[in-house]
């Protein structure tokens, strides 16, 4: 049997040109790549933990107000979301350097599970990337800066990393009776309830760090915020399911309820919808700042 790749370097930080680098730098994080650009013996190692069919079978599709949530497993699928992710990260944020084919896509792909929310007419609208226990991080490795120096990363079989996260604005005159965004926190909910996940690794703006704390979501913060290129100010955080459920507002109680449903629900059933009532969810009261 395979063993598992070793915790710590063989050599030292500093790798000689064109030879192999170590599997793991000196603070401990995976090294991706080989100096050819292909993908490091660690991350061939991580792909292999878990069967794909594992991977994709944790969210079964739903409709609710006029919206579809499903896993892009299809190749027409992905190639939408990659076009998304491309509009948002590449051209409105700036995190990463825009395509001439116009897709974003990169090798955190391999092993995670896409979501996405799909209009009636087929367009997608919103999508979230979730990566599983045993596959590297982007917080290991791409966003390792915005951790203090030193800081090693808490891993476990119920830690995972929610990235990639972006929904559209509705169009001018388009009425959506329920935001994309719910949606999604609806599937996460429901894909990390599958795989017993407690902790949730998440990279965002600021500004919507605390317009999640302030709607009751426990994120809390590793490290200071940073500027990404031209990018807003960027912090990475930690979301903690087992004190999310454990609040007892009773406004986050009905939440709660329609985040475990099982069956769609309507817009007339829907608890910020119903008939007499002023509720608005956390993921329905505002969008997300790259919709603004």
């Amino acid at each position: 049997m395979r063993r598992p790749p070793p915790s710590r370097p063989a050599v030292g930080p500093h790798t000689p040109p064109g030879a192999r680098p170590p599997p793991f730098s000196p603070d401990g994080i995976p090294n991706l790549r080989e100096p050819t650009g292909t993908l490091s013996p660690v991350f061939r190692y991580s792909l292999a933990l878990m069967p794909q069919g594992i991977i994709m079978a944790d969210i079964a599709s739903f409709t609710e107000a006029g919206l579809t949530v499903r896993v892009l497993e299809t190749r027409e699928d992905r190639d939408r979301g990659f076009r998304l992710r491309h509009a948002i990260y590449c051209q409105k944020l700036g995190w990463v350097t825009p395509r001439p084919d116009g897709r974003e896509w990169d090798d955190y792909d391999d092993g995670s599970t896409t979501v996405g929310v799909f209009a009636g007419d087929g367009t997608i609208v919103g999508l979230v990337r979730l990566i599983p226990p045993g596959r590297p991080f982007m917080l290991d490795h791409d966003f390792r800066p915005l951790l203090p120096p030193g800081y090693r990363l808490p891993r476990g079989p119920d830690y995972a990393e929610i990235t990639r996260l972006a929904t559209l604005p509705p169009t001018p005159g388009e009425a959506r009776p329920l935001a994309a965004s719910s949606l999604l926190y609806k599937a996460i909910y429901r894909w990390a309830c599958a795989r017993a996940i407690r902790f949730l690794y998440l990279v965002v703006e600021t500004r919507y760090l605390r317009h999640l704390r302030r709607r009751g979501f426990p994120c809390v913060p590793l490290g200071p915020p940073r500027r990404f290129g031209t990018g807003p100010l960027c912090i990475a955080a930690r979301f903690d399911r087992q004190v999310f459920e454990c609040q007892t507002d009773s406004r986050l109680t009905r939440f709660h309820d329609w985040l475990k449903a099982d069956a769609p629900v309507s817009r007339e059933a829907s608890p910020w919808q119903s008939p007499g009532r002023d509720y608005a969810p956390p993921a329905c009261a505002w969008h997300f700042p790259h919709e603004t």
